[in-house]
């Protein structure tokens, strides 16, 4: 009796010692990680978006879930990538403040960084369309 109870405590307690940062990297379902880091506190600010709409913030290597967004916004989101042609995009210009977007499909893995949103018109869309899901927080 006592020996599968100490298996489960066992278990329970080494699934909580796992790195949060590092389990949402790792996740195997398309996903969307956006933010910003820099500046002067150097916080960085990070989210991620799952296939289904969940919208998570990364604090404190803490995997907090803040709401599901609507199917409207996922396929404004998700059409804005398609129409941007993400995939493809090599941008990598990190600045004082360097906001990001890593998306994450089955069948490719892009991040971009960029610190000035007026020469990157395309991926501001994205970002406020990004920004604009964590507007609402529960």
């Amino acid at each position: 009796m006592k020996k599968p109870l100490i298996m489960a405590a066992a278990i329970i307690l080494l699934c909580s010692c796992i790195n949060t940062r590092q389990f949402a990297y790792t996740l195997k379902s398309p996903r969307i990680h956006f933010g910003k880091r820099g500046g002067f506190a150097n916080i960085p600010l990070e989210y991620v978006l799952t296939e289904k709409g969940q919208l998570f913030k990364l604090e404190n290597d803490s995997l907090l879930k803040i709401r599901k967004i609507n199917s409207g916004q996922l396929d404004n989101i998700n059409s804005l990538i398609g129409n941007t042609s993400f995939r493809d995009l090599s941008i990598k210009e990190p600045g004082n403040i360097t906001y990001f977007i890593r998306v994450v499909r089955n069948d490719y893995e892009n991040e971009v960084l960029w610190f000035d949103s007026s020469e990157m018109q395309g991926l501001a869309m994205i970002y406020s369309a990004l920004m604009e899901t964590t507007a609402k927080e529960e």
